[in-house]
């Protein structure tokens, strides 16, 4: 088991860090001794975040839809701390639970530059740096990307490309020694998620049911996750760890016997 400060003296990226699934990445990092750039568009909580730990948080406004504020960021982070060990590509939106008759080609066009052409962008000017230090990236997905979900076609299909795009960047960045992997979360304990719930016991119930362990996820254990792919996965590129509490798994078993 691994043990100590395992992201010590290192630093990360994280975008979407001041809350969610984000948030939940960057306490881990620094609770392991790690250095973190939060990229985020929450001023208000980005310029108070102060996470206990032995590591430290900067944080910087960034629109990830911003190609320019995505450059400009990237080298903040290289001159204030000289390397990016990893790159967390955490952004992501979900726009809600519709046939494709009531969705529009200019909304999935929007979606996806949220979902996936801000990830490319991000790559895109880190990995420059990553490939000096021999760092990785973690691109958040989804197991909707995986198994997919009824009336989710246009997120579903985003998330999917994510997956896609971290298989093949992994192949591309092998000869310089960076490693590109994919986490897919179930349900996660997150502010998106609480407000869809709205104290709605049965559609609670119904969402803890998905999982074979019978609950949702914490932030916290999606930051695990991916400490793990940065630090102690050396040996995986290309790889989707699937972080649903068993979700995806059970169907069309008849018998247990």
């Amino acid at each position: 088991m691994a043990t100590g400060l395992r992201f010590k003296d290192k630093v990360a990226i994280v975008t979407g860090g001041c809350s969610g699934i984000g948030k939940g990445c960057v306490e881990v990092f620094v609770q392991n001794g790690g250095t973190v750039a939060v990229l985020d568009l929450n001023d208000e909580i980005g310029n108070t975040l102060n996470l206990p730990g032995p590591g430290k948080t900067i944080y910087i406004h960034c629109d990830v839809c911003n190609e320019k504020e995505i450059e400009e960021s990237i080298g903040k982070v290289v001159n204030t701390f000289g390397r990016i060990d990893c790159l967390v590509n955490n952004v992501g939106r979900n726009t809600g639970i519709f046939p494709i008759d009531d969705l529009n080609v200019e909304g999935f066009r929007q979606l996806l530059y949220v979902n996936v052409v801000s990830m490319f962008a991000m790559c895109k000017y880190a990995l420059p740096h990553l490939r000096k230090v021999k760092g990785s990236v973690v691109n958040i997905s989804s197991f909707s990307g995986t198994n997919a979900q009824a009336l989710m076609s246009t997120y579903c299909s985003s998330k999917g490309a994510v997956r896609s795009l971290s298989k093949a960047l992994a192949i591309d960045e092998s000869k310089y020694g960076v490693r590109v992997n994919n986490i897919c979360p179930g349900p996660i304990n997150t502010p998106a998620l609480e407000a869809w719930l709205q104290s709605d016991v049965e559609k609670r119930a119904m969402v803890e049911s998905w999982a074979q362990l019978g609950r949702v996820g914490e932030p916290r254990e999606i930051g695990l996750a991916c400490l793990f792919l940065a630090t102690d996965a050396t040996f995986s590129t290309g790889a989707d760890i699937m972080c649903t509490g068993g979700c995806e798994i059970g169907y069309g078993v008849k018998s247990n016997s």
